[in-house]
């Protein structure tokens, strides 16, 4: 049986980010530009830091930030 997974809403990513450049945001939100990159390009799922880093320095809920999906 597959294990869930998470993907990023890209809609509210590109909302937060607010025009500023991608390096800067994911200053912001604690994790390195690379990490950022690849969640944004799907190479990658969004982790704990990620999650946190978004919701404790941007008005967002996590269920607007991630959405669970089937493997």
């Amino acid at each position: 049986m597959a294990k869930p997974t998470l993907i990023v809403n890209l809609e509210t990513l590109e909302r937060l980010r607010n025009e500023q450049p991608w390096g800067v945001f994911a200053k912001q939100i604690g994790i390195d530009g690379s990490t950022l990159s690849r969640v944004r390009n799907g190479k990658s799922k969004p982790g704990p830091e990620f999650i946190a880093g978004v919701v404790t320095n941007f008005p967002v809920r996590m269920e607007d930030l991630v959405t669970v999906v089937a493997a």
